[in-house]
């Protein structure tokens, strides 16, 4: 992995690589018509690799990311600690079929590798079906909980509600902009004295003709379902369901776009402690785009009773598109602590930090 290390390094001296994801691999400057950006979320993301049309059913493509992070930790009584791991690759690969206009599958396989640590995994295998204005979708997906909208490398601190599982979904549109969706999953976590089969949630998501202006709100039955994996120390095991809720929107007036999030527990965690037992936080963003192969963003976000995160954090962020299929950004955020909240690894209560991402990607 030094090369790896060497590259990751140099991106650090330049800002970072970022593309929009519905242009034709090209190698000249991306049209003026669609402004450089990094993905608005991890959706976004899982689909931007996907433009190679091989046949009239079948679609090819991958990302291939490069990342770096560094961190520096500043306790009460003024020490300071670094957290500077190995660069980290990430790539995905993904096969869409499409056949006729009701039936699609989807499947995406994502590896990651930091010099220390490698694994390999179906990020998502999916089978979707289109009636009209009704649609199904079974597999292994992401389920419709949160938009997790940033234009940052690093992504926001609400980003601990993504949910993943064995899920079977349905949605049905009503005129063209309001979308219902309603979605059962398998469930991971389990009462501890009994396996819990299903975990259940819901959506609203309203947008403009235009898809300028995009609102959303939605209900998960259970957190601990999560990607982060919140009830790990525990065995999977909870005393009790800790549902939550979400809301977002996004509006664009180019050359602006805003961003908004929140999203709350609504009950309380008896496995946590009375500081940390009902995860709260909300992001706020401002992107904007001077020229159509940059963009500038700013960030503030909030959270309490999140377990280790900064009770504030804000920040800038860039990103620079040089060829429509390769991005680089840079971004910078500092936060703040709550007193007696969180402490590094020699237990010394931490009073803000700063921190620094690159990445740069590319598509295929």
């Amino acid at each position: 992995m030094k090369n790896i290390s060497t590259l990751a390094f140099l991106l650090l001296l330049v800002p970072n690589f970022v593309f929009a994801q519905d242009q034709p691999l090209k190698t000249s400057r991306p049209p003026k018509s669609d402004p450089v950006r990094i993905y608005r979320n991890p959706e976004e993301r899982r689909e931007a690799g996907l433009g190679t049309q091989v046949t009239d059913w079948l679609k090819i493509g991958g990302v291939i990311e490069l990342e770096k992070e560094y961190r520096k930790n500043i306790t009460k009584i003024g020490n300071n600690t670094k957290d500077d791991p190995d660069p980290e690759l990430a790539i995905e690969l993904g096969f869409e079929i499409q056949y006729d206009e009701w039936l699609e599958a989807e499947v995406l396989f994502a590896i990651e590798d930091n010099g220390r640590r490698h694994y390999q995994e179906l990020d998502e295998a999916l089978i979707g079906i289109n009636l009209g204005d009704f649609g199904i979708e079974i597999g292994h997906l992401y389920v419709p909980f949160g938009a997790y909208y940033s234009a940052f490398v690093t992504g926001p601190l609400l980003e601990f509600a993504q949910t993943r599982g064995t899920a079977l979904l349905l949605d049905y549109t009503f005129w063209d902009s309001l979308e219902i969706a309603g979605y059962i999953f398998d469930s991971k976590a389990d009462h501890h004295t009994e396996r819990n089969e299903i975990d259940w949630g819901l959506s609203l998501e309203l947008t403009s003709e235009d898809e300028s202006i995009r609102i959303g709100a939605g209900y998960l039955s259970d957190l601990a379902e999560s990607e982060d994996e919140l009830l790990f120390d525990f065995n999977h095991e909870y005393q009790r369901r800790v549902p939550a809720w979400n809301a977002y929107a996004r509006i664009g007036i180019p050359p602006i776009e805003l961003t908004a999030e929140v999203l709350k527990a609504i009950r309380k965690f008896r496995e946590f402690d009375n500081n940390a037992n009902k995860p709260f936080a909300y992001n706020i963003e401002v992107a904007y785009f001077p020229v159509d192969y940059l963009q500038f963003a700013v960030r503030l976000e909030h959270s309490s009773n999140l377990a280790d995160e900064p009770k504030w954090q804000y920040g800038l962020a860039g990103a620079w598109r040089p060829l429509n299929n390769v991005t680089i950004s840079l971004d910078y955020l500092y936060g703040t602590y709550k007193k007696a909240f969180a402490f590094d690894d020699r237990e010394q209560e931490l009073s803000h930090h700063h921190m620094i991402g690159s990445q740069l990607t590319v598509a295929f």
